[in-house]
Formats: structure tokens, sequence, C-alpha cells
């Protein structure tokens, strides 16, 4: 194989695997909006905050990404669960665009809040294993992306 066409079988690959990850993102907003009828604004924020949970694991008590994972979501499971009992569900009787305005609104809050808490800088775990490349011929494919995107199928 020539060097470009390796270079574009790389760069499909990285794409493919991260555009998993993007898509097992959107089937939680689909479903949110197939089941309440409601576009969750906070979606997005949601998951970002669940992130910076697995960060703060991670460099706090040590604890791998993917095995926080399973606390930070059983975590994020209730936080949402109240969410929508506590917050949401009041506003269903009332008029589409108050529960737009509602969703809208806890996204700036939870927005800024990620902004006054962590900055505006971005945060990454550098793990050994994660730094590995599994090599199929020519083509390197990215440990950390791969894994990822195994986690995405097996979630969805």
């Amino acid at each position: 194989m020539s060097v470009d066409l390796v270079i574009l079988a790389n760069v499909v690959i990285a794409g493919v695997l991260t555009g998993i990850v993007y898509g097992l993102m959107a089937l939680g907003l689909s479903v949110i909006f197939g089941v309440a009828r409601l576009v969750n604004f906070a979606h997005g924020e949601m998951m970002t905050l669940a992130m910076y949970a697995s960060v703060i694991l991670f460099f706090t008590l040590n604890i791998d990404p993917f095995v926080a994972v399973l606390p930070v979501a059983t975590a994020f499971f209730v936080f949402g669960y109240a969410l929508q009992s506590f917050v949401i569900h009041p506003f269903v009787t009332r008029p589409e665009h108050s529960q737009f305005i509602l969703l809208l609104a806890i996204a700036v809050i939870m927005t800024n809040g990620l902004l006054i808490i962590f900055g505006p800088d971005s945060r990454a775990v550098s793990l050994d294993t994660l730094l590995e490349s599994i090599e199929l011929g020519p083509v390197l494919i990215d440990r950390g992306k791969f894994y990822a995107a195994l986690v995405a199928f097996g979630a969805a």
C-alpha cells in the first residue's frame, strides 16, 4: 500500500471509531426525544460532566477510566432520574415553549458551571495501555478509540 493510502486508511478508521462513540451519544438523545418528546439541550453537558467525573476519579483515586464507567454511569442515572422527577416532570403539562426554555436554561447553567469549576482548558487521561496502537499490517488503530468503540457497541 502506498503511503497516501495508509494515511487515508488510518484517518478513516480513526474517524469511524470516533463516530461510533458520537453515535452512542446521539442514540441517548434520540431515545429521550422518542419517549418524552423533549429535546434535552443539556444532554451534551451531562456527558461532559460524566467525563469530568471519570477524570476526577482517575486523578484522585487512580481508577482506570474504563472501570470508572460503572460508578459514574450509576451516579448519573440517579442524577438524571432526580432531574427528570423534580425539575423537568412538573413542566410536562405546561406549554412546549416552557419546556424548551427550562431545558435550555439547564444546559446554560451546566455549561457555565463547568466553565467556572474546570475552566476552559481541556483535560486528558494518559494511560500507557491507551497510548499503544493495534497494528493491522501498515494500518495503526488507536487502542483507546478502539476500546471506546467496543464499549459504545456494548452499551447500544
